[in-house]
């Protein structure tokens, strides 16, 4: 006799919505013609693990053309939960525990920002902030804080082993992911 194990994993991301419940296009005796649902067993042996850009492709590729064919002349408000595949950021986002304190090292290339309207000092606002330098390195925390006028001289990079829970100047990381640029990126699902 077999030894009983846990099974296989099974992994289903299907989209909802009011007139049939499930997104899918029927037949004239209401059976399923098309549906935007995607099945995957992942695991050591099965499918990759479900990400954002299996999401994405699914969106495009299935969820959209069946609310097309199923409601034509209708416009679509897909409205996701803030799963780990629903709220991934791109490869390029504004990611402050990720950066080094200094310059250079070895941290991940983030895209140019905008210093936003929220900055404590009204001479920084609005202007466009490099994440690179001008030698092409990976701009640091202390001169990306800086550079939005703040003296960090003071502060440590990064709380070991975590910042503590209610306070937003404890280290240039918190500092920096607390503004709103970082705070407020729209995830790879939106864009």
């Amino acid at each position: 006799m077999p030894k009983k194990s846990r099974g296989r994993i099974i992994h289903s991301s299907e989209f909802i919505e009011p007139e049939n419940g499930r997104l899918v296009v029927l037949g004239k005796d209401g059976e399923v013609i098309k549906e935007a649902r995607q099945i995957i067993y992942p695991g050591s042996n099965g499918d990759a693990w479900w990400d954002c850009e299996q999401l994405i492709e699914q969106v495009k590729k299935k969820a959209i053309p069946v609310f097309e064919e199923a409601h034509p002349g209708c416009q679509a408000l897909f409205i996701f939960d803030q799963s780990s595949a629903h709220a991934a950021l791109p490869p390029d986002a504004l990611k402050a525990f990720e950066m080094n304190k200094s310059n250079g090292g070895a941290q991940r290339r983030q895209k140019d920002t905008i210093i936003s309207n929220s900055n404590p000092f009204p001479e920084y606002r609005g202007r466009v902030q490099k994440m690179t330098t001008e030698n092409g390195e990976q701009k640091g925390l202390q001169q990306t804080l800086e550079e939005r006028g703040f003296d960090v001289k003071k502060l440590r990079a990064k709380c070991s082993p975590v910042c503590p829970f209610e306070n937003d100047n404890c280290c240039m990381a918190r500092l920096l992911r607390k503004q709103e640029d970082f705070t407020n990126q729209i995830s790879m699902i939106s864009l």
